[in-house]
């Protein structure tokens, strides 16, 4: 757009035979560390579509770093619902169109994550790892606890998921 704006799009059709997809989104990695940002959505600390309600939408400031939840064994952390407009320290601007989306910034990779077995195993930061996605199932996924129910899931067969960057 002339105003600088970049505009995502992304239109789908899902596999009739898939049965749910845990997640969809975009990535990008950042060079720095641990970059400060403030978003519009459920916060302060995480939310998923399955717990959310506690969480007061508002606009809140964080990095990196903080979004990071030491569990016993390292995961998947910080991801916010809701989320209309989330802009970072350097002006890098993402803004929900036809509905919100899920965000989450971390100082690790998914893999660092994935590959530690307790919190001394991840390694350094690498940079401030960012997903802006469509949506994300719930976190019951019965690893520990119940299956988790439908409308936590992404099973929906066509997807229409629009947003923008501007820097």
């Amino acid at each position: 757009c002339e105003d600088g704006r970049v505009n995502f799009s992304l239109r789908g059709i899902i596999r009739q035979n898939a049965i749910w997809l845990p997640r969809l989104g975009f990535e990008w990695t950042l060079p720095e560390k641990s970059a400060a940002f403030a978003y519009y959505g459920h916060g302060p600390i995480e939310s998923y579509r399955d717990m959310c309600h506690w969480a007061p939408v508002g606009l809140y400031e964080s990095t990196a770093q903080q979004e990071y939840v030491p569990y016993v064994m390292p995961q998947e952390h910080g991801n916010h619902y809701g989320v209309s407009y989330l802009k970072f320290e350097n002006g890098l601007t993402f803004a929900a169109a036809e509905r919100s989306f899920e965000a989450n910034v971390s100082a690790y990779t998914i893999l660092q994550l994935d590959r530690a077995r307790h919190i001394n195993e991840i390694g350094e930061s690498t940079g401030t790892h960012l997903r802006i996605d469509y949506r994300n199932a719930g976190v019951g996924s019965q690893s520990c606890g119940p299956e988790l129910i439908p409308e936590h899931k992404i099973t929906e067969k066509q997807i229409a998921f629009t947003f923008s960057i501007r820097i």
